[in-house]
């Protein structure tokens, strides 16, 4: 099983985004994938056009005993996901104080499956700097940490001065894609070039445009590669689940 842990530098640069779209692009390559949305606001969900009323989620099934595989659904585009679930304030605190209280955090909720072959596991991980020591043990066992940044002097900023940042990128090596990207812009395209130079070998070499599809896709409950598969962003998410393929094609080369 190959997982794939997806962050954000900070928030809103569109981690869950990638996350949901990125499944429709390898399952339309034939790869057989689920997604697991570990933050608590449970956005994953409207891309998956999970009804509003609907609060089952992993979360929800821990706190009764059960395994987080239990709260997996199929959405009507045929995508295995996880939620995480609706809680109310008490729940949220006894989640995390469960969860903070595991040996390994949440890797003892979803533990490495090393006997399911050919099967992809993208897990949705709080932005960097909500990240705490219960999800340490599961970012050291992905296969790929991929880290979202936009080419913006907010997210420039922070990557330079933020120590929880330097600690993540120091222990866990994220690769990093640049999204929003606004080709228009000349402060994007600047900094893209300054994140490309200093992440160097770090930082894919796609870009995934900013594109108003993504709103109107969320709109109408549906993920973007499905709704606009020829828009600028459809296409950036497809080349990065091409570039996914080659990698770990060429890793198993290795491994031989």
């Amino acid at each position: 099983m190959k997982r794939i842990i997806i962050t954000g530098l900070r928030g809103g640069v569109g981690a869950t985004t990638i996350a949901a779209n990125l499944i429709q692009a390898l399952v339309q390559l034939e790869e057989s994938v689920h997604a697991i949305d570990t933050r608590s606001e449970n956005l994953m969900s409207l891309h998956f056009a999970l009804d509003f009323s609907v609060k089952d989620g992993w979360s929800k099934r821990l706190l009764s005993g059960e395994s987080w595989k239990k709260a997996a659904y199929i959405s009507n585009h045929n995508l295995s996901f996880v939620p995480y679930g609706l809680l109310t304030v008490d729940e949220l605190k006894t989640i995390k104080q469960e969860v903070s209280s595991l040996s390994h955090g949440l890797l003892n909720v979803f533990p490495s499956q090393p006997e399911i072959e050919n099967e992809w596991q993208l897990m949705l991980l709080p932005s960097v700097n909500e990240l705490d020591d219960s999800h340490t043990a599961l970012l050291d066992s992905a296969d790929m940490v991929l880290c979202v940044i936009n080419a913006d002097i907010q997210n420039y900023t922070y990557s330079q001065q933020n120590a929880s940042f330097y600690c993540f990128n120091q222990r866990h090596h994220p690769y990093f894609i640049i999204n929003g990207y606004q080709p228009l812009s000349e402060n994007s395209v600047d900094l893209s070039l300054v994140f490309k130079q200093e992440l160097a070998e770090q930082c894919l070499p796609m870009l995934l445009h900013h594109d108003t599809s993504v709103p109107d896709a969320c709109s109408q409950l549906s993920n973007v590669v499905k709704y606009a598969p020829h828009s600028q962003i459809s296409k950036g998410i497809n080349e990065l689940a091409f570039w996914l393929l080659a990698h770990f094609a060429a890793k198993t080369m290795e491994g031989i």
